[in-house]
């Protein structure tokens, strides 16, 4: 897909930028985004799915720290390189996209949507990648996040008082089946238009459509225990598709 394909002027956009954005450091697990998974750094396998998903020109990461470079190089990104100003946990996600869609277009690369996919999205496949984009374009939407269901329905919690707890719903007695049906962002990716982006600096749009992802696959790796079960998970996966 080169930069001249056309692009379109209305729904649905037809050259989405891929985009993960990583920077070196965090605070729950220290350089979670390179942390070793099975013996390889947690951001290969999201670059792996971005690439095998085909719908990407190339896979950009946005990093300002040259270790998780270098790494994500060998895996066949274009790395961009990110101001310090945009490296703070106070920085917005969608300030580094807007950043990056501002950094390609001075070298006349051009995109009129943007996939945002998450480095630490290490259990997150081709077929999702594609799945999303295409129920993005299938359905005219402005935006598409990855999402998954609540192990247990939120409307059933509970929150402490004191010594004591209560119902944070209590009118939520009723069957599950009858409850209405919340779903959480994964933490794989975030699709959204770029005029969009700019306008509202924001992924939360109007028509913004809800890819589902298995509860089962969706660990967004932020602590230490969240590796350990995207290891074990990550093994079950392989033994389903028919890898080791």
């Amino acid at each position: 897909m080169s930069p001249e394909r056309r692009r379109s002027t209305s729904s649905p956009p037809v050259y989405p930028l891929g985009l993960i954005p990583a920077k070196g450091m965090s605070r729950r697990l220290p350089r979670k985004n390179i942390a070793m998974l099975r013996g390889r750094p947690v951001i290969c396998y999201v670059i792996d799915a971005a690439r095998d998903s085909g719908i990407f020109d190339a896979v950009y990461v946005s990093t300002e720290d040259p270790e998780v470079a270098e790494i994500s190089r060998a895996a066949g990104a274009v790395v961009l390189d990110r101001p310090a100003h945009l490296t703070t946990d106070e920085s917005p996600a969608t300030a580094v996209a807007i950043h990056s869609l501002d950094q390609l277009a001075k070298d006349g690369k051009n995109y009129d949507a943007v996939s945002v996919m998450y480095p630490t999205a290490a259990l997150m496949l081709p077929e999702d990648i594609r799945g999303g984009w295409k129920m993005f374009q299938d359905q005219r939407a402005n935006g598409c996040i990855a999402v998954t269901n609540f192990y247990e329905h939120p409307l059933h919690s509970y929150y402490r008082a004191g010594r004591f707890i209560r119902r944070t719903h209590p009118g939520a007695s009723g069957l599950q089946t009858k409850l209405p049906d919340y779903e959480v962002p994964s933490g794989y990716f975030y699709m959204i238009r770029s005029d969009l982006l700019r306008e509202k600096n924001s992924y939360i749009v109007p028509r913004l459509a809800g890819y589902p992802i298995p509860r089962e696959r969706s660990v967004d790796i932020d602590e230490p225990e969240h590796l350990r079960v995207a290891e074990a998970l990550y093994s079950l996966i392989m033994q389903d598709r028919g890898g080791s």
